[in-house]
């Protein structure tokens, strides 16, 4: 009667083994994921930890997609608050269009309308919140404090849910509360420790507080944890912001440009393209960025970025207004 069967093999030769796994959707009958790993027999506790975090890290994100997909075959007029949040999680944390967060927050509002306590929905609307701040599609101010009020409710109502502490941190990262945001996204992370989207955006807490060094260590674990993830744009992003922090420009453009091609509404990407590139000497490049970060979002401005974006040290955010302004940004 399960939904879900996870089964697999091990094959040893030597000191060596090689553990197959696959995910498999019992109803369907589908294969929804499989990997194979390979590894020395030297400590078999610490390797039975290493399969663990690494199985789960990568089968979460094929359950959301596996799920989202199972609630897009029934009938819309019969979803529950929970198929409700199933079917808005892809939506989530794209940082893709503005029209993909409306849809997210529409399906969530539903399902907290039927349950005003949900935790998972409450989390997951504390998320888009932050997120339009972040990408400057909204008041910074009111969308900020509507996520925190959203993200606690979560948290109140279930603390021991990673994704509450991950949304009050993600909520806190993008209002400058750099302390408060590594408190969060740590507790998210000790929760569970294969949380790759925590390790992603506690990254990009250390990156937005001049943490460079520290930032590229978590997002480094966010991609060994799951290299084929949905939010593998924002890994680059991250990657990009720690490198612009850094001052090593050349390599922060280079992933920035990663990250605008997976996602080419990611607002905050085609920002720190373009400090990137015109501190980099890279004055086309920066003048191109500028404007299509200005298309998808007209209130950008140079004040803008000096009152709202998440760049904790003002040393940092005047490197930054640098860049911009190079690239013709006023």
């Amino acid at each position: 009667g399960v939904r879900y069967i996870l089964d697999g093999s091990v094959q040893r030769s030597g000191v060596r083994l090689r553990i197959s796994a696959r995910l498999s959707d019992a109803e369907a009958r589908q294969q929804v994921w499989a990997n194979q790993y390979d590894v020395e027999l030297d400590d078999f506790l610490t390797l039975q930890d290493v399969i663990a975090e690494s199985v789960v890290a990568a089968i979460e994100p094929r359950l959301h997609a596996a799920e989202h997909q199972r609630v897009e075959r029934g009938r819309p007029e019969n979803l529950d608050a929970w198929g409700l949040v199933m079917k808005a999680m892809p939506y989530v944390w794209t940082w893709g269009s503005s029209g993909e967060i409306e849809i997210a927050q529409a399906l969530l509002v539903r399902a907290l309308e039927i349950d005003p306590n949900y935790p998972r929905a409450n989390s997951l609307m504390a998320w888009t919140y932050a997120a339009l701040a972040q990408l400057g599609w909204t008041d910074v101010r009111a969308g900020l404090s509507a996520g925190l009020a959203t993200a606690q409710r979560a948290v109140q109502h279930d603390p021991e849910d990673p994704w509450a502490h991950a949304a009050a941190g993600y909520v806190h990262m993008v209002g400058r509360d750099f302390d408060l945001a590594v408190g969060a996204l740590k507790e998210a992370i000790n929760l569970n420790p294969s949380f790759a989207l925590a390790h992603m955006i506690l990254a990009s807490t250390y990156g937005y507080g001049g943490e460079s060094e520290e930032g590229l260590r978590h997002v480094s674990i966010a991609d060994r944890l799951s290299p084929r993830d949905f939010a593998q744009a924002a890994n680059f992003a991250t990657t990009g912001l720690c490198h612009f922090v850094a001052g090593n420009y050349a390599e922060g453009l280079r992933c920035e440009r990663k990250a605008v091609e997976l996602r080419p509404y990611f607002v905050s990407a085609w920002r720190t393209l373009a400090a990137c590139a015109g501190m980099a000497g890279e004055i086309a490049i920066a003048t191109q960025a500028v404007a299509q970060a200005r298309i998808l979002q007209p209130s950008l401005s140079l004040e803008w970025v000096e009152t709202y974006h998440s760049i904790v040290f003002p040393k940092d955010r005047q490197r930054y207004l640098e860049g911009l302004r190079l690239g013709g940004l006023q």
